[in-house]
């Protein structure tokens, strides 16, 4: 069933060809016409974005739990922002390979549930 699903989900799918994609630029902060690629991950926003996080949420792939992450916010910025820094270039396209890994189950929204077209895939990992 999951070869199946899996099969359908990617033929519905589309890839987009890196050379046929506009450049994408920044459109807040007052930084309007600066490039995507030059994006440096500060550690306030890290914080913030950790401090943001509901508690309900399941952990991601690394099973590190939400409390966790809320209590430790302080502490893990700056660390996260150098990581983040370090191994994302956007310039270049390249994240680490785990970082392309999810968990995916298929959803039914509504119809026949016998009708692959009824079933959404659903992402169980979330990285912030």
């Amino acid at each position: 069933m999951g070869n199946i699903l899996n099969t359908f989900f990617a033929s519905v799918f589309t890839k987009e060809e890196l050379n046929e994609l506009q450049a994408v630029t920044r459109r807040f902060k007052g930084q309007e016409n600066e490039k995507l690629c030059s994006f440096t991950v500060t550690s306030d926003m890290v914080k913030s974005k950790l401090l943001k996080l509901k508690m309900n949420k399941t952990p991601g792939t690394d099973l590190v739990g939400t409390r966790m992450l809320l209590e430790l916010a302080e502490l893990i910025s700056v660390t996260v922002a150098e990581l983040f820094n370090k191994l994302i270039s956007l310039k270049s396209g390249d994240v680490p390979q785990d970082w392309k890994m999810a968990n995916v189950t298929a959803a039914y929204n509504k119809g026949k549930k016998s009708s692959l077209s009824n079933y959404r895939p659903v992402s169980l990992s979330q990285f912030m």
